[in-house]
C-alpha cells in the first residue's frame, strides 16, 4: 500500500491509497508529503531482521520514521509494493498494524486540514501519541536489536573507540539484565532501573582483571552512552519520548598526570636502541606531548596531513570530527621526518601496556596519591608517576605545558580542538604552587 499527500503551504490537497481516493483542488503550486511504509535492508541485526517503520515525509528536508514495533526480514519484504509479503510470519498482525497506523496518519493530515494546522512532523508525533490505540509501544522495540542497529548505523562516521564503548554497553546491559533476572526494555527505563542499574554497575560488575565494580566516571560514561542511544532513538521515531532526566551522568575530577618539558626531554634523550617498538612509542609518545593529538588522530597520521611548506599539521578530529591546525614545535618536524611522515601504527593496548616502561627508564619516581570513587566508597593507592603514564598523558601534557608557558587558553583551544573553556580546563593539570608561581611570573613581565 502506498499513500501519499499532496500538500499546498502545508495543507493537504490530496490523500490516495488502495481504498480510496479524494481531492481538494487548489489552483496554486504545491508540494507533495507523504507516508509509507519502510524498512533498512542494510541495518540488519545478527538474526537477519531488520525494523518495520512507516516513514513520513512532510517535506523534502523534515521526515521522521515512525516504528511499528514490529521487524521482519529483507526477503519478506516487497519494495514495488511497499508492503510486507504474504510469506511473512504474523502476516495479517503486522498488515493490521500497518493499516492501523496508515489509517491513522490519514485521519490526521485530513484533521490538519481541516483546522488550518501545518502537518509538521512534530505535530503528526505528537497526534499519534494521544490515542493509546496508535500509540507507539516502546516494549515491542527490542532494545538489544536497536542497540545492535545503532552501532552498525554509527560505526562509519564514528571511531573505532567509540564503537567498542557502545560493545561495552550492550555488554553491561546484558550482564545486568542476567543478573536481575528481568527484561530490559524502552518501556522500563526508569528511575528504579537506573538505581538498580548504577549499583550493579559499582557493586557487582567483574572487570577483566578480577576486580569488582566500576569507578564513578567509568559508570558515568555507561550512563552517557545509554542516554545518547536512547536519544537517537525518540529522534528517530523509533521509540515514544522517554523521561531520562533522573539518569544522571555521574563524574568526579580524575587525578590524571601530565610530564613536564623537563621530564619530557629525559624521556627524549632514551637510549632505546635495544628495542626498537619501544623507540618506536617513545616517538609517538613525544609527538602526542607537542601536539595534543588524541591517540586515535595519532594513529592515523599520514603524509597527507603534513603541510611542510608552513610546518603544521592540518587534519580532521576523528571522535569531534573537528578541523584543527597544529604547529610542528619542538621535536615533532625531527621525529616526523624519521618516519617519512608516517608515524608508525602501534595498537593502543600495546601502546598503553609498553609507555610505562619509558616513565620507569626515565626514572619518574614521584609518589602519587589517588582517591577514585566507587559509588560511595573511595578507594586511596599510591602509586609512582610513571604508572601512571597511558595515551591519555599526550593530550593532558600539550595543553598543560603550553598553558603554563602564557599562550593564552583560547587561541590554544583551537589547537587542541576543545569545544568548550569547561573541557579545556579539565585537562589543564596545574597544581596551587603552580599557579601562584605563573601568576608571579606574568606580574614580573608586565612590570618591565
Amino acid at each position: 500500500m502506498f499513500l501519499e499527500v499532496l500538500a499546498f503551504n502545508d495543507e493537504i490537497l490530496l490523500i490516495s491509497n488502495s481504498f480510496c481516493n479524494f481531492a481538494i483542488r487548489k489552483q496554486y503550486r504545491f508540494t507533495i508529503a507523504k507516508y509509507t511504509p519502510y524498512i533498512k535492508p542494510k541495518y540488519v541485526t545478527r538474526e537477519g531482521t531488520t525494523v518495520l517503520y512507516v516513514r513520513y515525509n512532510y517535506n523534502r528536508t523534515k521526515r521522521t520514521l515512525i516504528s511499528t514495533g514490529y521487524s521482519i526480514k529483507p526477503e519478506h519484504w516487497d519494495s514495488k509494493k511497499r508492503w510486507i509479503k504474504r510469506a511473512c510470519p504474523n502476516y495479517d498482525e503486522i498488515d493490521a498494524c500497518l493499516i492501523r497506523i496508515t489509517s491513522k496518519l490519514g485521519e490526521i493530515l485530513t484533521y490538519a486540514k481541516i483546522n488550518g494546522i501545518s502537518p509538521t512532523v512534530d505535530f503528526v508525533l505528537l497526534e499519534l501519541k494521544k490515542n493509546r490505540e496508535y500509540e507507539l509501544r516502546p516494549n515491542r522495540v527490542d532494545i538489544f536489536d536497536a542497540l545492535e542497529r545503532y552501532i552498525t548505523e554509527k560505526a562509519p562516521v564514528v571511531s573505532a573507540d567509540q564503537i567498542k564503548d557502545y560493545r561495552t554497553l550492550r555488554k553491561h546491559l546484558i550482564a545486568f539484565k542476567e543478573h536481575s533476572s528481568q527484561p530490559i526494555t524502552f518501556h522500563n527505563l526508569n528511575l528504579i532501573f537506573y538505581n538498580e542499574f548504577m549499583d550493579y554497575l559499582f557493586y557487582k560488575v567483574i572487570k577483566p582483571d578480577g576486580s569488582v565494580g566500576l569507578l564513578t566516571n567509568s559508570a558515568g560514561k555507561i550512563i552517557r552512552l545509554l542516554k545518547g542511544f536512547v536519544n537517537y532513538q525518540i529522534d528517530k521515531g523509533v521509540i515514544p519520548p522517554i523521561d531520562l532526566k533522573h539518569f544522571k551522568v555521574v563524574e568526579e575530577e580524575t587525578d590524571a598526570i601530565y610530564l613536564s618539558e623537563k621530564e619530557l626531554s629525559t624521556i627524549h634523550e632514551l637510549d632505546l636502541s635495544d628495542d626498537k617498538q619501544l623507540e618506536e612509542i617513545r616517538d609517538v609518545f613525544i609527538t602526542g606531548c607537542f601536539t595534543g593529538l588524541r591517540y586515535s588522530d595519532l594513529s592515523t597520521l599520514s603524509p597527507e596531513h603534513i603541510d611542510l611548506d608552513n610546518e603544521i599539521i592540518n587534519l580532521k578530529q576523528r571522535k569531534v570530527h573537528k578541523a584543527v591546525i597544529i604547529p610542528m614545535i619542538d621535536y615533532v618536524p625531527e621525529i616526523l621526518k624519521k618516519y617519512n611522515y608516517d608515524l608508525p601504527k602501534i595498537p593502543r593496548y600495546i601502546f598503553n601496556e609498553r609507555v610505562k616502561e619509558l616513565g620507569r627508564r626515565a626514572k619518574l619516581k614521584q609518589k602519587i596519591e589517588v582517591v577514585r570513587k566507587k559509588g560511595k566508597e573511595r578507594e586511596k593507592r599510591v602509586y609512582e608517576k610513571w604508572e601512571m603514564i597511558s595515551s591519555h598523558t599526550c593530550r593532558r601534557s600539550f595543553c598543560t605545558n603550553m598553558y603554563l608557558s602564557g599562550f593564552p587558553a583560547g587561541e590554544l583551544m583551537r589547537i587542541s580542538g576543545h569545544k568548550s573553556p569547561s573541557a579545556f580546563m579539565r585537562y589543564i593539570k596545574v597544581d596551587n604552587l603552580q599557579a601562584a608561581k605563573r601568576l608571579k611570573e606574568l606580574r614580573a613581565k608586565l612590570a618591565r
